[in-house]
Protein backbone atom coordinates (compact mmCIF):
# COMPACT_ATOMS: atom_id res chain seq x y z
CA UNK A 1 0.00 0.00 0.00
CA UNK A 2 1.51 3.36 -1.06
CA UNK A 3 2.17 6.16 1.40
CA UNK A 4 -0.33 9.00 1.67
CA UNK A 5 1.15 12.09 0.01
CA UNK A 6 0.77 15.38 1.90
CA UNK A 7 1.69 18.75 0.41
CA UNK A 8 2.60 21.45 2.94
CA UNK A 9 2.45 25.10 1.83
CA UNK A 10 3.81 27.53 4.43
CA UNK A 11 6.18 30.49 4.06
CA UNK A 12 7.96 29.54 7.30
CA UNK A 13 10.50 26.82 6.57
CA UNK A 14 10.65 25.83 10.26
CA UNK A 15 6.94 25.06 10.24
CA UNK A 16 7.39 22.91 7.15
CA UNK A 17 10.20 20.99 8.84
CA UNK A 18 8.20 20.60 12.03
CA UNK A 19 5.21 19.16 10.15
CA UNK A 20 7.53 16.83 8.23
CA UNK A 21 9.08 15.52 11.46
CA UNK A 22 5.61 14.91 12.95
CA UNK A 23 3.93 13.19 10.00
CA UNK A 24 6.75 11.24 8.35
CA UNK A 25 7.04 8.75 11.28
CA UNK A 26 3.26 8.25 10.99
CA UNK A 27 3.64 6.89 7.47
CA UNK A 28 2.96 10.02 5.43
CA UNK A 29 5.08 11.24 2.52
CA UNK A 30 5.62 14.99 2.91
CA UNK A 31 6.47 17.55 0.21
CA UNK A 32 6.89 21.15 1.42
CA UNK A 33 6.76 24.48 -0.40
CA UNK A 34 7.23 28.04 0.83
CA UNK A 35 6.10 29.54 -2.50
CA UNK A 36 2.42 29.09 -3.54
CA UNK A 37 3.24 29.25 -7.26
CA UNK A 38 5.75 26.41 -6.93
CA UNK A 39 3.16 24.46 -4.93
CA UNK A 40 0.61 24.91 -7.71
CA UNK A 41 3.09 23.62 -10.28
CA UNK A 42 3.63 20.52 -8.15
CA UNK A 43 -0.12 20.02 -7.69
CA UNK A 44 -0.53 20.00 -11.47
CA UNK A 45 1.99 17.18 -11.93
CA UNK A 46 1.74 15.12 -8.72
CA UNK A 47 -1.21 13.36 -7.10
CA UNK A 48 -1.50 14.44 -3.47
CA UNK A 49 -3.93 13.07 -0.85
CA UNK A 50 -3.99 16.11 1.47
CA UNK A 51 -2.88 19.76 1.52
CA UNK A 52 -1.83 21.70 4.63
CA UNK A 53 -1.96 25.42 3.75
CA UNK A 54 -1.01 28.47 5.78
CA UNK A 55 -3.67 31.17 5.46
CA UNK A 56 -1.06 33.94 5.52
CA UNK A 57 1.66 33.17 2.95
CA UNK A 58 3.61 36.43 3.08
CA UNK A 59 2.01 38.63 0.40
CA UNK A 60 -0.18 35.70 -0.70
CA UNK A 61 -3.48 34.55 0.76
CA UNK A 62 -3.93 30.85 1.44
CA UNK A 63 -7.70 31.02 0.99
CA UNK A 64 -7.20 32.45 -2.51
CA UNK A 65 -4.77 29.63 -3.23
CA UNK A 66 -7.41 27.13 -2.11
CA UNK A 67 -9.98 28.78 -4.38
CA UNK A 68 -7.53 28.45 -7.28
CA UNK A 69 -7.11 24.77 -6.42
CA UNK A 70 -10.88 24.38 -6.54
CA UNK A 71 -11.02 26.16 -9.90
CA UNK A 72 -8.42 23.74 -11.27
CA UNK A 73 -10.39 20.88 -9.72
CA UNK A 74 -7.70 19.49 -7.42
CA UNK A 75 -9.98 17.13 -5.54
CA UNK A 76 -8.03 16.81 -2.30
CA UNK A 77 -8.95 17.76 1.28
CA UNK A 78 -7.39 20.89 2.78
CA UNK A 79 -6.46 21.74 6.37
CA UNK A 80 -5.61 25.40 6.98
CA UNK A 81 -2.98 26.47 9.50
CA UNK A 82 -2.14 29.94 10.77
CA UNK A 83 -1.02 31.94 13.72
CA UNK A 84 -1.98 35.34 12.32
CA UNK A 85 -5.29 34.83 10.54
CA UNK A 86 -8.46 36.31 11.94
CA UNK A 87 -11.26 34.09 13.16
CA UNK A 88 -13.41 35.29 10.26
CA UNK A 89 -10.79 34.02 7.81
CA UNK A 90 -10.77 30.67 9.58
CA UNK A 91 -14.54 30.39 9.43
CA UNK A 92 -14.53 31.46 5.78
CA UNK A 93 -12.02 28.74 4.95
CA UNK A 94 -14.35 26.14 6.44
CA UNK A 95 -17.37 27.52 4.61
CA UNK A 96 -15.70 27.21 1.22
CA UNK A 97 -14.84 23.57 1.80
CA UNK A 98 -11.75 23.15 4.00
CA UNK A 99 -11.76 20.14 6.31
CA UNK A 100 -10.42 21.92 9.39
CA UNK A 101 -8.35 24.80 10.74
CA UNK A 102 -5.35 24.53 13.07
CA UNK A 103 -4.06 27.53 15.02
CA UNK A 104 -0.33 27.92 15.59
CA UNK A 105 1.30 26.83 17.72
CA UNK A 106 -0.17 23.31 17.57
CA UNK A 107 1.41 20.26 19.12
CA UNK A 108 2.33 17.07 17.32
CA UNK A 109 -0.55 15.06 18.77
CA UNK A 110 -3.14 17.61 17.64
CA UNK A 111 -1.69 17.67 14.13
CA UNK A 112 -1.54 13.87 13.83
CA UNK A 113 -5.09 13.37 15.14
CA UNK A 114 -6.47 16.02 12.78
CA UNK A 115 -4.71 14.53 9.74
CA UNK A 116 -5.73 10.96 10.65
CA UNK A 117 -9.35 12.05 11.18
CA UNK A 118 -9.30 13.84 7.85
CA UNK A 119 -8.28 10.70 6.00
CA UNK A 120 -10.90 8.65 7.85
CA UNK A 121 -13.59 11.19 6.97
CA UNK A 122 -12.74 11.38 3.28
CA UNK A 123 -12.43 7.60 3.15
CA UNK A 124 -16.02 7.44 4.38
CA UNK A 125 -17.04 10.08 1.83
CA UNK A 126 -15.63 7.99 -1.01
CA UNK A 127 -17.42 4.94 0.35
CA UNK A 128 -20.69 6.88 0.45
CA UNK A 129 -20.26 8.04 -3.16
CA UNK A 130 -19.54 4.48 -4.26
CA UNK A 131 -22.98 3.33 -3.09
CA UNK A 132 -25.58 3.59 -5.82
CA UNK A 133 -27.98 5.77 -3.91
CA UNK A 134 -30.16 6.68 -6.84
CA UNK A 135 -30.95 3.24 -8.22
CA UNK A 136 -34.52 3.60 -6.90
CA UNK A 137 -36.63 6.13 -5.07
CA UNK A 138 -37.33 3.29 -2.64
CA UNK A 139 -33.72 2.38 -1.82
CA UNK A 140 -33.27 1.38 1.82
CA UNK A 141 -30.14 3.26 2.90
CA UNK A 142 -28.02 1.79 5.67
CA UNK A 143 -25.26 -0.66 6.54
CA UNK A 144 -26.26 -1.34 10.15
CA UNK A 145 -26.84 -5.03 10.85
CA UNK A 146 -30.55 -4.33 11.47
CA UNK A 147 -30.86 -2.94 7.93
CA UNK A 148 -28.88 -5.82 6.44
CA UNK A 149 -31.19 -8.29 8.20
CA UNK A 150 -34.25 -6.38 7.00
CA UNK A 151 -33.07 -6.44 3.38
CA UNK A 152 -32.43 -10.18 3.66
CA UNK A 153 -35.98 -10.73 4.98
CA UNK A 154 -37.44 -8.60 2.18
CA UNK A 155 -35.65 -10.74 -0.41
CA UNK A 156 -37.07 -13.90 1.20
CA UNK A 157 -40.71 -12.79 1.34
CA UNK A 158 -40.93 -10.70 -1.84
CA UNK A 159 -41.56 -13.54 -4.28
CA UNK A 160 -44.42 -15.00 -2.22
CA UNK A 161 -47.98 -13.70 -1.93
CA UNK A 162 -48.00 -13.95 1.86
CA UNK A 163 -49.39 -11.04 3.86
CA UNK A 164 -46.78 -8.95 5.69
CA UNK A 165 -47.15 -6.78 8.79
CA UNK A 166 -44.53 -4.04 9.24
CA UNK A 167 -44.10 -2.59 12.72
CA UNK A 168 -42.00 0.36 13.76
CA UNK A 169 -42.10 3.93 15.03
CA UNK A 170 -43.52 6.74 12.93
CA UNK A 171 -41.05 8.11 10.40
CA UNK A 172 -38.88 5.00 10.12
CA UNK A 173 -39.77 4.29 6.49
CA UNK A 174 -42.38 1.54 6.65
CA UNK A 175 -43.77 2.62 3.27
CA UNK A 176 -40.30 2.24 1.75
CA UNK A 177 -40.20 -1.34 3.01
CA UNK A 178 -43.58 -2.03 1.40
CA UNK A 179 -42.33 -0.46 -1.85
CA UNK A 180 -39.17 -2.60 -1.74
CA UNK A 181 -41.20 -5.79 -1.26
CA UNK A 182 -43.45 -4.85 -4.19
CA UNK A 183 -40.53 -3.97 -6.49
CA UNK A 184 -38.83 -7.33 -5.83
CA UNK A 185 -42.05 -9.31 -6.27
CA UNK A 186 -43.64 -10.83 -9.38
CA UNK A 187 -46.25 -8.06 -9.09
CA UNK A 188 -43.71 -5.28 -9.68
CA UNK A 189 -45.19 -4.34 -13.08
CA UNK A 190 -48.63 -3.86 -11.51
CA UNK A 191 -49.88 -1.15 -9.17
CA UNK A 192 -48.94 -0.69 -5.56
CA UNK A 193 -51.71 1.31 -3.88
CA UNK A 194 -50.98 3.05 -0.58
CA UNK A 195 -53.81 3.75 1.86
CA UNK A 196 -53.49 5.69 5.11
CA UNK A 197 -56.25 4.12 7.19
CA UNK A 198 -56.17 6.95 9.72
CA UNK A 199 -56.96 9.56 7.04
CA UNK A 200 -60.30 8.12 5.85
CA UNK A 201 -63.51 9.04 7.70
CA UNK A 202 -65.16 6.00 9.31
CA UNK A 203 -68.38 6.39 7.28
CA UNK A 204 -66.42 6.26 4.00
CA UNK A 205 -63.91 3.52 4.78
CA UNK A 206 -65.80 0.62 3.15
CA UNK A 207 -66.52 2.68 0.04
CA UNK A 208 -62.84 3.67 -0.14
CA UNK A 209 -61.61 0.09 0.22
CA UNK A 210 -64.21 -1.80 -1.82
CA UNK A 211 -65.83 0.86 -4.04
CA UNK A 212 -69.50 1.78 -4.52
CA UNK A 213 -72.13 1.92 -7.22
CA UNK A 214 -74.06 4.94 -8.40
CA UNK A 215 -76.81 5.85 -5.93
CA UNK A 216 -75.38 3.76 -3.09
CA UNK A 217 -75.57 6.81 -0.81
CA UNK A 218 -76.08 10.54 -0.99
CA UNK A 219 -73.41 12.02 -3.24
CA UNK A 220 -72.60 8.72 -4.98
CA UNK A 221 -73.34 10.04 -8.47
CA UNK A 222 -71.26 7.45 -10.34
CA UNK A 223 -69.67 4.01 -9.97
CA UNK A 224 -66.32 4.12 -8.24
CA UNK A 225 -63.56 1.54 -7.85
CA UNK A 226 -62.19 0.94 -4.38
CA UNK A 227 -58.55 0.51 -3.42
CA UNK A 228 -58.73 -3.29 -3.65
CA UNK A 229 -59.98 -3.20 -7.22
CA UNK A 230 -57.43 -0.54 -8.17
CA UNK A 231 -54.66 -2.75 -6.74
CA UNK A 232 -55.93 -5.91 -8.45
CA UNK A 233 -53.00 -8.17 -9.45
CA UNK A 234 -50.72 -5.83 -7.53
CA UNK A 235 -50.07 -4.81 -3.92
CA UNK A 236 -52.20 -2.93 -1.41
CA UNK A 237 -50.30 -1.19 1.40
CA UNK A 238 -52.54 -0.46 4.38
CA UNK A 239 -50.62 2.03 6.51
CA UNK A 240 -51.67 2.73 10.11
CA UNK A 241 -53.88 -0.36 10.08
CA UNK A 242 -54.47 0.03 13.83
CA UNK A 243 -56.66 3.04 13.05
CA UNK A 244 -59.00 1.03 10.83
CA UNK A 245 -62.47 1.31 12.39
CA UNK A 246 -63.54 -1.86 14.22
CA UNK A 247 -66.64 -2.12 12.02
CA UNK A 248 -64.47 -2.26 8.87
CA UNK A 249 -62.07 -4.84 10.29
CA UNK A 250 -64.61 -7.66 9.80
CA UNK A 251 -65.10 -6.67 6.16
CA UNK A 252 -61.34 -6.59 5.58
CA UNK A 253 -60.99 -10.03 7.17
CA UNK A 254 -63.56 -11.49 4.78
CA UNK A 255 -61.72 -10.11 1.77
CA UNK A 256 -58.41 -11.54 3.00
CA UNK A 257 -60.02 -14.95 3.51
CA UNK A 258 -62.19 -15.13 0.37
CA UNK A 259 -60.37 -12.85 -2.10
CA UNK A 260 -63.76 -11.31 -2.88
CA UNK A 261 -65.15 -7.79 -2.54
CA UNK A 262 -68.67 -6.42 -2.59
CA UNK A 263 -69.11 -2.78 -3.55
CA UNK A 264 -71.28 -0.63 -1.32
CA UNK A 265 -74.85 -0.73 -2.66
CA UNK A 266 -74.24 -3.76 -4.89
CA UNK A 267 -75.14 -7.45 -4.58
CA UNK A 268 -72.45 -8.52 -7.03
CA UNK A 269 -69.30 -10.27 -5.86
CA UNK A 270 -65.98 -9.37 -7.53
CA UNK A 271 -62.90 -11.55 -7.16
CA UNK A 272 -59.60 -9.78 -6.57
CA UNK A 273 -55.98 -10.93 -6.50
CA UNK A 274 -54.22 -8.54 -4.15
CA UNK A 275 -51.17 -8.96 -1.93
CA UNK A 276 -51.76 -7.05 1.31
CA UNK A 277 -48.95 -5.40 3.27
CA UNK A 278 -50.05 -3.65 6.46
CA UNK A 279 -48.13 -1.40 8.83
CA UNK A 280 -48.59 0.26 12.21
CA UNK A 281 -46.56 2.25 14.70
CA UNK A 282 -48.84 0.91 17.44
CA UNK A 283 -48.45 -2.47 19.14
CA UNK A 284 -51.26 -4.52 17.59
CA UNK A 285 -50.84 -7.35 20.12
CA UNK A 286 -51.57 -4.92 22.94
CA UNK A 287 -54.59 -3.58 21.05
CA UNK A 288 -55.85 -7.15 20.60
CA UNK A 289 -55.52 -7.81 24.35
CA UNK A 290 -57.53 -4.62 25.02
CA UNK A 291 -60.22 -5.64 22.56
CA UNK A 292 -59.44 -2.70 20.27
CA UNK A 293 -58.28 -4.79 17.31
CA UNK A 294 -59.66 -8.07 16.00
CA UNK A 295 -57.50 -11.03 16.96
CA UNK A 296 -58.44 -13.02 13.85
CA UNK A 297 -57.54 -10.09 11.59
CA UNK A 298 -54.23 -9.64 13.42
CA UNK A 299 -53.18 -13.23 12.75
CA UNK A 300 -54.35 -12.98 9.13
CA UNK A 301 -52.13 -9.91 8.61
CA UNK A 302 -49.21 -10.98 10.76
CA UNK A 303 -48.13 -13.99 8.67
CA UNK A 304 -44.69 -12.44 8.12
CA UNK A 305 -43.78 -9.77 10.70
CA UNK A 306 -41.06 -7.26 9.77
CA UNK A 307 -39.65 -4.51 11.96
CA UNK A 308 -38.54 -1.11 10.72
CA UNK A 309 -35.71 -0.06 13.10
CA UNK A 310 -35.71 3.39 14.64
CA UNK A 311 -32.97 5.81 13.62
CA UNK A 312 -31.46 5.85 17.13
CA UNK A 313 -31.05 2.04 16.87
CA UNK A 314 -28.91 2.48 13.76
CA UNK A 315 -27.25 5.83 14.40
CA UNK A 316 -24.13 4.62 12.56
CA UNK A 317 -26.17 4.96 9.35
CA UNK A 318 -26.78 8.69 9.88
CA UNK A 319 -23.74 9.88 7.81
CA UNK A 320 -24.90 7.72 4.89
CA UNK A 321 -28.44 9.07 5.17
CA UNK A 322 -27.29 12.68 5.54
CA UNK A 323 -25.21 12.51 2.36
CA UNK A 324 -27.99 10.74 0.48
CA UNK A 325 -30.50 13.44 1.45
CA UNK A 326 -28.07 16.26 0.63
CA UNK A 327 -27.82 14.87 -2.91
CA UNK A 328 -31.53 14.14 -3.41
CA UNK A 329 -32.85 17.30 -1.73
CA UNK A 330 -30.37 19.53 -3.58
CA UNK A 331 -31.72 18.13 -6.83
CA UNK A 332 -35.28 18.59 -5.63
CA UNK A 333 -34.75 22.30 -4.93
CA UNK A 334 -32.45 23.00 -7.88
CA UNK A 335 -29.56 23.87 -5.56
CA UNK A 336 -25.90 23.08 -6.25
CA UNK A 337 -24.92 20.07 -4.18
CA UNK A 338 -23.48 21.20 -0.86
CA UNK A 339 -20.72 19.71 1.28
CA UNK A 340 -20.99 19.24 5.03
CA UNK A 341 -18.47 19.84 7.79
CA UNK A 342 -17.31 16.63 9.52
CA UNK A 343 -18.18 18.16 12.91
CA UNK A 344 -21.86 18.07 11.92
CA UNK A 345 -21.91 14.29 11.82
CA UNK A 346 -21.05 14.00 15.51
CA UNK A 347 -23.91 16.28 16.55
CA UNK A 348 -26.42 14.66 14.21
CA UNK A 349 -25.40 11.17 15.34
CA UNK A 350 -25.76 11.97 19.05
CA UNK A 351 -29.31 13.29 18.72
CA UNK A 352 -32.04 10.72 19.49
CA UNK A 353 -34.30 11.55 16.47
CA UNK A 354 -37.77 10.95 17.97
CA UNK A 355 -39.22 11.65 14.50
CA UNK A 356 -36.77 9.18 12.94
CA UNK A 357 -35.77 9.44 9.26
CA UNK A 358 -38.69 11.75 8.49
CA UNK A 359 -37.34 14.25 11.04
CA UNK A 360 -33.81 13.89 9.65
CA UNK A 361 -35.08 14.68 6.15
CA UNK A 362 -36.79 17.84 7.43
CA UNK A 363 -33.62 18.99 9.21
CA UNK A 364 -31.35 18.39 6.20
CA UNK A 365 -33.84 20.14 3.93
CA UNK A 366 -33.84 23.17 6.23
CA UNK A 367 -30.04 23.19 6.39
CA UNK A 368 -29.72 22.99 2.59
CA UNK A 369 -32.09 25.89 2.02
CA UNK A 370 -30.81 28.15 4.80
CA UNK A 371 -27.12 27.20 4.94
CA UNK A 372 -24.09 28.23 2.90
CA UNK A 373 -22.08 26.29 0.33
CA UNK A 374 -20.74 24.14 3.15
CA UNK A 375 -23.12 23.09 5.91
CA UNK A 376 -21.66 23.72 9.36
CA UNK A 377 -22.68 23.19 12.98
CA UNK A 378 -24.40 26.54 13.08
CA UNK A 379 -26.79 25.40 10.35
CA UNK A 380 -28.11 22.65 12.61
CA UNK A 381 -31.37 23.78 14.29
CA UNK A 382 -30.82 24.95 17.86
CA UNK A 383 -33.33 22.47 19.29
CA UNK A 384 -31.03 19.70 18.09
CA UNK A 385 -27.79 21.55 18.87
CA UNK A 386 -28.80 22.04 22.50
CA UNK A 387 -31.01 18.98 22.90
CA UNK A 388 -31.30 17.60 26.42
CA UNK A 389 -31.32 14.13 24.89
CA UNK A 390 -28.01 14.86 23.25
CA UNK A 391 -26.55 16.17 26.50
CA UNK A 392 -27.67 13.09 28.39
CA UNK A 393 -26.02 10.89 25.77
CA UNK A 394 -22.78 12.85 26.17
CA UNK A 395 -22.91 12.69 29.95
CA UNK A 396 -23.21 8.89 30.23
CA UNK A 397 -20.22 7.25 31.92
CA UNK A 398 -18.27 10.51 32.30
CA UNK A 399 -15.95 11.41 35.15
CA UNK A 400 -16.99 14.39 37.26
CA UNK A 401 -14.24 16.50 35.69
CA UNK A 402 -15.36 15.60 32.17
CA UNK A 403 -19.00 16.21 33.06
CA UNK A 404 -18.26 19.69 34.44
CA UNK A 405 -16.08 20.46 31.41
CA UNK A 406 -18.93 19.54 29.07
CA UNK A 407 -21.50 21.54 31.04
CA UNK A 408 -19.27 24.63 31.03
CA UNK A 409 -18.67 24.30 27.29
CA UNK A 410 -22.40 24.04 26.53
CA UNK A 411 -23.09 27.00 28.83
CA UNK A 412 -20.54 29.18 27.01
CA UNK A 413 -21.91 28.20 23.59
CA UNK A 414 -25.44 29.07 24.69
CA UNK A 415 -24.33 32.49 25.94
CA UNK A 416 -22.41 33.18 22.74
CA UNK A 417 -25.44 32.12 20.76
CA UNK A 418 -27.58 34.55 22.77
CA UNK A 419 -25.34 37.48 21.81
CA UNK A 420 -24.57 36.27 18.25
CA UNK A 421 -20.89 35.76 19.03
CA UNK A 422 -20.30 39.22 20.52
CA UNK A 423 -17.42 38.78 23.01
CA UNK A 424 -17.97 42.05 24.88
CA UNK A 425 -21.68 41.43 25.50
CA UNK A 426 -21.06 37.81 26.44
CA UNK A 427 -18.29 38.73 28.89
CA UNK A 428 -20.51 41.43 30.47
CA UNK A 429 -23.34 38.91 30.84
CA UNK A 430 -20.99 36.46 32.56
CA UNK A 431 -19.36 39.23 34.64
CA UNK A 432 -15.83 38.28 33.53
CA UNK A 433 -13.02 40.00 31.61
CA UNK A 434 -12.86 39.65 27.84
CA UNK A 435 -9.36 38.12 28.12
CA UNK A 436 -10.62 35.47 30.54
CA UNK A 437 -13.50 34.64 28.19
CA UNK A 438 -11.05 34.27 25.29
CA UNK A 439 -9.01 31.88 27.43
CA UNK A 440 -12.11 29.83 28.24
CA UNK A 441 -13.10 29.66 24.58
CA UNK A 442 -9.63 28.41 23.69
CA UNK A 443 -9.74 25.83 26.50
CA UNK A 444 -13.02 24.45 25.20
CA UNK A 445 -12.00 24.72 21.53
CA UNK A 446 -14.97 27.02 20.81
CA UNK A 447 -14.39 28.94 17.60
CA UNK A 448 -16.28 32.19 17.82
CA UNK A 449 -18.50 32.99 14.89
CA UNK A 450 -22.12 33.85 14.45
CA UNK A 451 -22.92 30.23 13.66
CA UNK A 452 -20.40 28.66 16.07
CA UNK A 453 -18.62 26.32 13.71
Amino acid sequence: MSLKRVIVIDDEINICRSIDSCLTPEGYEIKSFTCPNEALKSLRTTLYDLALIDIRLGKYNGVELFEQMQTEKFDIPVIFISGNASLNEAVQSLKIGAYDFLEKPFNADKLIVTVNNCFQFYGMQRKIKSIELNQSDHTLIGEHHAMNALRADINKVAKSNINVLISGESGTGKELIAQAIHEKSDRAKQNIVTVNCSAIPEQLIESALFGHIKGAFTGADKHKKGFFETANNGTLFLDEIADLPFSAQASLLRVLENKEIQKVGSNLITRVDVRVIAASHKNLKELVSKGEFREDLFYRLNVIPLNSPSLRERSSDIPLLVNHFIVSLSKKHGINEKSIAPSCYELLTRYSWPGNVRELINVIERMIIMGGAKLIKGDIPSDIMFSRTQENAEDDQLTLKAFLHGQERRFLIQKLHKFEGNITKTANELDIDRSYLHKKLATHDIKRSRKFE
